[in-house]
């Protein structure tokens, strides 16, 4: 399928953004080609400000003359850019891949400081969202977990935005030669490298999606439906926590009496709100004994995350910054 003008309108219009200065992330990949030429065409025809930019990671020996090509294109539809290195050592120590990712988003943000952008485009697409939702589904993830790649979220101060997400790697490549003549992009070696977790999902695709019917459609409207429920929960908790902002108390009368999926929601959104070290990660299993410790009769206080919980003299359950 190619992705039109009014095709690719209707998904950011779902986005809701209201800012007029977009950073497009741009690896020179089919993906993000794709993204940058579609934004463009969006860009020019409502009045918005498009930035793109482009990080080489000096992974590999050629990776600085690959992005040549991205640059004459960007040209030649007139498209502002800046190109980032990441500068590093010859060894690094621990994961590439997240290590990577990590500059790259660090990149980007400061891209978005500098242009005054309040948005941030990812060309993530329909396989990545699919591969998430196994990969998380196989380390045993709960609900907000299976909802995956969220069409936006936020890092930083920055709305990051994903409008490709209901879109196959096939529509992608499709639209870039059917659309915009392009046939020969940037083709990263790693994304055949069965050593990395999404790879691997992703060489499984066929089978799974030809022998179980696991495919990209019917996973999308699993996630969707399981974001739905996401969506409710939050409302419930977040009503909860209206009078948690009053008191910065748990009420343990009210509490105890809530299902445990909504007490764990509870506790995860206030150490979020609460903690010092920011929107720490903390994991669903630890989530769930803190939401069983406090109820029990006999609990005292437990550190989490920067934050003490402690029983006070009402036997409701104070919530404090830990002093150091």
């Amino acid at each position: 399928m190619i992705i039109t003008k009014e095709l690719f309108a209707n998904a950011i219009e779902k986005l809701g953004l209201n800012e007029n200065a977009w950073v497009v992330g741009l690896s020179g990949g089919a993906d993000s080609l794709c993204l940058t030429l579609l934004t463009n065409e969006y860009a020019i025809e409502h009045g918005i400000q498009l930035h793109a930019c482009i990080v080489d990671h000096k992974l590999r020996p050629e990776s600085s003359t690959e992005i040549l090509p991205t640059i004459e294109i960007l040209k030649q539809h007139s498209i502002q850019y800046k190109v980032f290195t990441w500068e590093h050592s010859e060894k690094i120590v621990g994961s590439v891949e997240l290590k990577a990712r990590r500059a790259r988003y660090e990149f980007l943000y400061r891209y978005c400081q500098e242009t005054g952008a309040n948005v941030l485009m990812t060309a993530h697409h329909a396989l990545d969202q699919w591969e998430t939702f196994f990969m998380r589904l196989s380390r045993g993830s709960a609900l907000k977990g299976l909802t995956s790649i969220q069409p936006v979220s936020n890092f930083k101060n920055i709305t990051l935005a994903r409008p490709l997400l209901k879109f196959s790697p096939d529509d992608i490549k499709e639209t870039l030669q059917q659309r915009f003549g392009i046939t020969d992009y940037v083709k990263d070696p790693s994304n055949e490298q069965v050593v990395y977790e999404r790879v691997r999902w992703r060489k499984a695709y066929s089978e799974l999606s030809e022998k179980y019917g696991l495919n990209i459609e019917n996973i999308n409207k699993t996630i969707d439906r399981i974001s739905v429920e996401n969506d409710c929960l939050n409302e419930i908790a977040n009503a909860y926590l209206q009078a948690f902002d009053t008191e910065k108390c748990v009420m343990l009368n009210k509490y105890k009496g809530l299902h445990l999926s909504l007490r764990i929601r509870i506790l995860e959104k206030i150490i979020h709100k609460m903690s010092p070290k920011g929107k720490h990660l903390i994991s669903y299993s630890l989530l769930e004994r803190l939401a069983n410790e406090i109820c029990k009769q006999d609990f005292r206080a437990i550190n989490v995350s920067g934050l003490i919980f402690r029983r006070d003299r009402t036997k409701n359950v104070k919530v404090s910054i830990e002093n150091r």
